[in-house]
């Protein structure tokens, strides 16, 4: 494998473990790093081989974090389910009492004692249901207010983990474009001094 694909190759891989948000300032550092890495590939792979796992961990710890906010979320949403469903149970309960109440006047067979019937149960029952509708609606609101503590939380949890990840990203890739500047800043005076010195010592040794 030719130095240059090599070098395609670990490029490929610094970006792909640093792909998890597209984030303006992070984009910046990777063209920057693509740029250094290309005038200077000796030192390059070498600067890669430091700092990939650390992107790589970087990386990893952001997933691990999401999953677990996400994980926090479900857990209090179940959880809160829970609770309340003994109020469903009972709302249901209710409501299918008062249905069979009306329903039951079907089955009667003089004519004036069925109307008779649902007008009494119609009566009865209705106000029944404006009870369990009255209900329905505090449990709703207390449940809805539940979920939506809990959404604050997990966006706050998820905020967080993605201010770690870019804050850690961006130290490392300012850190890794740093070492890839002042490799080739450096090297090529050192070796432009190494040549100028062979000469010296190829002269001194031949012709003094």
């Amino acid at each position: 494998m030719t130095l240059k694909c090599s070098l395609v190759l670990l490029l490929g891989l610094v970006i792909a473990v640093t792909g998890k948000l597209n984030v303006p300032k992070i984009q910046a550092l990777k063209q920057q790093t693509t740029v250094l890495s290309e005038q200077n590939p000796k030192n390059a792979p070498g600067c890669f081989s430091v700092y990939i796992p650390r992107l790589d961990s970087i990386s990893t710890q952001y997933e691990l974090e999401i999953t677990k906010c996400n994980k926090a979320f479900e857990e209090q949403i179940a959880v809160e389910d829970s609770y309340f469903s003994h109020h469903r149970s009972q709302l249901d309960r209710n409501g299918v009492d008062s249905c069979r109440a009306i329903i039951d006047c079907s089955s009667i067979v003089g004519y004036v004692e069925a109307f008779e019937c649902f007008a009494k149960m119609g009566a009865e029952q209705s106000k029944s249901m404006l009870t369990l509708s009255a209900n329905a609606l505090q449990v709703a609101a207390e449940l809805k207010e539940s979920y939506q503590l809990f959404e604050t939380k997990q966006t706050i949890c998820l905020n967080n983990a993605e201010a770690k990840y870019v804050k850690d990203t961006t130290h490392e890739y300012e850190q890794l474009n740093s070492r890839l500047v002042y490799y080739s800043s450096y090297y090529p005076l050192y070796f432009y001094y190494q040549k100028t010195y062979s000469r010296l010592v190829y002269y001194s040794n031949n012709y003094y």
